[in-house]
């Protein structure tokens, strides 16, 4: 019986060791969208972070130039150099400079501004574009 066991242990073993080659055998994926724009919000004390979060997206769905986006909150790595100080993370992807000046004058992404900006204390904008 100790033998079936070994042997059955040593099969399981196997097939997830095959499984973890597997899968870091997956070629990575580039980001869709050559202008990253990265916006991350402080929020003020009163302000509901899961709502914001629901009212930017529904926001997000309305501009057609929008290549992708990403919303999310800080991830709790407690690293010296992450800083998790911030409430709601939000990424959004373009192909193109011109189509995040687009969104920029959206009528959808000015009318956000004006509705959500009482609701943090602190925004800080990176933009970034990728040469590939």
């Amino acid at each position: 019986m100790n033998k079936r066991l070994f042997i059955r242990k040593a099969l399981l073993s196997l097939g997830a060791v095959g499984l973890v080659s597997h899968v870091k055998a997956q070629p990575k994926k580039v980001i869709k969208g050559r202008f990253i724009h990265m916006v991350y919000f402080w929020l003020t004390p009163e302000a509901n972070a899961d709502t914001f979060i629901q009212n930017t997206e529904d926001f997000l769905k309305k501009v057609d130039v929008i290549r992708g986006y990403h919303l999310g909150k800080p991830a709790g790595t407690p690293r010296e150099v992450v800083d998790n100080s911030y409430s709601v993370s939000l990424v959004v992807t373009f192909d193109s400079k011109e189509d995040q000046d687009i969104y920029q004058k959206h009528e959808a992404h000015l009318k956000y501004i004006e509705d959500n900006n009482t609701q943090w204390t602190e925004v800080k904008i990176y933009d970034s574009w990728g040469a590939l």
